[in-house]
């Protein structure tokens, strides 16, 4: 009798079962816990993901088990995941989980416009400048807000991708992309469900038998999410502001700002909630805590990013962005720190795990 093991609110079932693109349609998909990360279509050929939602291109199910085995919503193996990336695996009163520093930091160019600190964009060009990594994986918006992956290769194109989307998109078919193009040293950057995502094929790659390069990607960078919307935001806001006069989305406390060229429209988040996807109600994970380096707005002043160093990689990358004068560093404050622990721990304790 097969024997089941529980692991953070996941049920895994052993190997030697097979499990196959109908199982990960009905356990996830049809259960409406797809984050719509899209690791399941970035290293499958016969899943698509054009319509929103997965899509298995052919009628046979092959079952040969990787678009279960790499989705961060059928089970999430944690611990064995922590000890992989950070030698151990997190305590409970942890809620940031691993780190080596937290910091406030910014962009010293004046070219660079990120979404608050600019730091994400400065520390890849730097990375793609020391040729610490050959392109980046990003998603940038098209000119209707709605979002669009791109493998980028240079500080122009980094800044012309720079900011927030806060609308669901399957960003870990960039992955594809770039291997597909032949890239091997690869950065990512992604909301915490997809670098879930990447995290378990990663662990995953060293005991199943198919070769899909998860190797070549040798840099997560991690966003703090606290939940993602469906495209219905850009239809609700067009509304009240036309989506070609926007110029920046932001959130700030209980309300999403909207620029634009005639000012701010600010919208409380509470109207929103409908737009909410649906697969953000069961993750736990607020800052990104499987990232190399995890950045965010919250905790720091206006102009500044909150930065979560993580591994040993990510500390590598961060320290050479500061000394070569890509990015200014301070200590985060403890006011600061605290409310990101906060948002942390209101993210794990509002997650529902859906049977």
């Amino acid at each position: 009798m097969a024997v089941e093991i529980k692991e953070q609110g996941y049920v895994r079932l052993p190997a030697f079962l097979e499990r196959g693109f109908s199982d990960l349609k009905r356990e996830v998909i049809v259960k409406r816990k797809c984050s719509m990360c899209g690791t399941c279509a970035a290293f499958c050929d016969k899943i698509t993901v054009d319509g929103g939602e997965p899509e298995f291109a052919e009628e046979y199910d092959t079952v040969c088990g990787l678009c279960y085995t790499f989705c961060p919503r059928t089970f999430m193996p944690l611990t064995a995941i922590e000890e992989s990336i950070f030698g151990r695996a997190s305590g409970d009163d942890e809620v940031l989980g691993i780190y080596k520093g937290c910091y406030e930091a910014r962009a010293m160019s004046s070219e660079i416009k990120g979404q608050d600190g600019g730091v994400v964009t400065s520390v890849l060009a730097y990375a793609l400048e020391t040729q610490a990594i050959d392109c980046a994986v990003v998603t940038a918006s098209n000119s209707d807000w709605r979002p669009e992956v791109r493998v980028v290769r240079d500080s122009e194109a980094l800044k012309r991708s720079a900011g927030t989307k806060y609308t669901l998109y399957p960003s870990v078919v960039g992955v594809r992309d770039a291997l597909n193009a032949g890239y091997s040293d690869i950065a990512f950057v992604g909301l915490p469900c997809q670098i879930q995502g990447l995290r378990k094929t990663e662990l995953a790659a060293v005991k199943q038998p198919y070769e899909v390069g998860i190797e070549r990607v040798k840099l997560l960078i991690g966003l703090f999410c606290t939940r993602n919307y469906t495209e219905g935001l850009l239809e609700f806001v067009a509304e009240r502001v036309p989506l070609e006069q926007v110029r920046k989305f932001d959130i700030k406390g209980k309300e999403l700002l909207v620029y634009g060229v005639d000012g701010v429209v600010s919208i409380p988040l509470s109207d929103l909630n409908s737009f909410v996807g649906e697969g953000c109600s069961v993750c736990r994970d607020f800052s990104a805590e499987l990232a190399d380096i995890s950045v965010g707005a919250a905790g720091s002043a206006d102009g500044w990013s909150t930065v979560i160093v993580r591994t040993e990689r990510g500390e590598e990358l961060f320290k050479g962005a500061h000394e070569s004068g890509y990015i200014e560093v301070e200590d985060i404050k403890d006011t600061g720190l605290e409310l990101v622990r906060k948002l942390a721990a209101n993210k794990r304790a509002q997650a529902s795990f859906r049977e």
